[in-house]
């Protein structure tokens, strides 16, 4: 993924195609653009995590918007 790529992502349980305009490497998110809203921090997930045991940070916890691989 680079700056300006177009990507598909989750918002709010809806798929969307925003566009990226930052990388942040050191903890591994990017952040996206879509319709004039910026959208920070996206994590990428294989699978959303449905146990306390699947998340390491020991939350059940989803982001509102997030890339689904």
């Amino acid at each position: 993924m680079k700056i300006g790529d177009k990507v598909e992502f989750y918002l709010f349980s809806e798929k969307r195609v925003g566009e990226i305009y930052n990388i942040n490497k050191k903890e591994k998110t990017v952040s996206i653009t879509f319709e004039g809203f910026n959208y920070p921090d996206v994590q990428t997930f294989k699978k959303l995590p449905k146990k306390r045991s699947d998340n390491p940070s020991n939350k059940s916890y989803v982001p509102p918007w997030y890339i689904l691989k």
